[in-house]
């Protein structure tokens, strides 16, 4: 087997690990374990992309495929880079903001992958070979009437107490110390 069969195997495989993730989280809000594991994935595909395709540069389908790849690119940049940055922010971990590991394979997490949009907490489950977020909701969390604290501030997050329907946390803020229930919603569809 030769070099190049070699290099197209190991990137079909990689690009098949992308495109299961891709799937995973759009569709259960499931990722590979670990908050970088998919980020190196993506990575690893994007540096052997111009390697394959200039490894077969003399084949029509590598022209074809690496020029898409590029207007793609472009086209995601036109409508105010809205796109281009959500990809950069997700495939950079720039777009977590906070994060902090409670007990019981549980991650708390702050994250801001769209420019336009508010950051949000996730709390995330780890499991064997998958992460599942277990919950999405925006990041303030109401002290009293008239305050809000964004839990992206926190210094520090305890886990209290968790049940099949919520979870209890105590986030530790500069001056104040918050407990918070996040009560778990059941997903009803695809886009919430």
């Amino acid at each position: 087997m030769g070099k190049k069969q070699i290099l197209i195997r190991i990137y079909l495989f990689i690009s098949v690990l992308v495109v299961l993730n891709v799937v995973l989280y759009g569709f259960w809000q499931m990722s590979f374990v670990g908050y970088w594991s998919d980020r190196v994935i993506f990575w690893i595909w994007l540096l052997l992309t111009p390697v394959t395709a200039f490894s077969f540069w003399k084949k029509l389908w590598a022209k074809i495929y690496f020029w898409l790849l590029i207007a793609g690119l472009v086209l995601s940049i036109v409508p105010m880079a809205i796109p281009f940055f959500g990809i950069l922010l997700s495939a950079s971990g720039s777009g977590r903001l906070n994060h902090f590991n409670l007990e019981n394979n549980i991650r708390v997490q702050t994250v801001g992958y769209g420019v336009m949009g508010r950051p949000r907490i996730q709390l995330v489950k780890s499991g064997l070979l998958f992460d599942r977020v277990l919950l999405e909701d925006g990041d303030e969390i109401k002290k009293n009437d008239s305050t809000w604290l964004e839990i992206r501030d926190a210094k520090n997050a305890k886990l209290i107490n968790e049940t099949d329907t919520s979870i209890t946390v105590k986030y530790s803020f500069q001056k104040d110390t918050i407990e918070a229930v996040h009560v778990f919603k059941e997903k009803t569809s695809f886009n919430y």
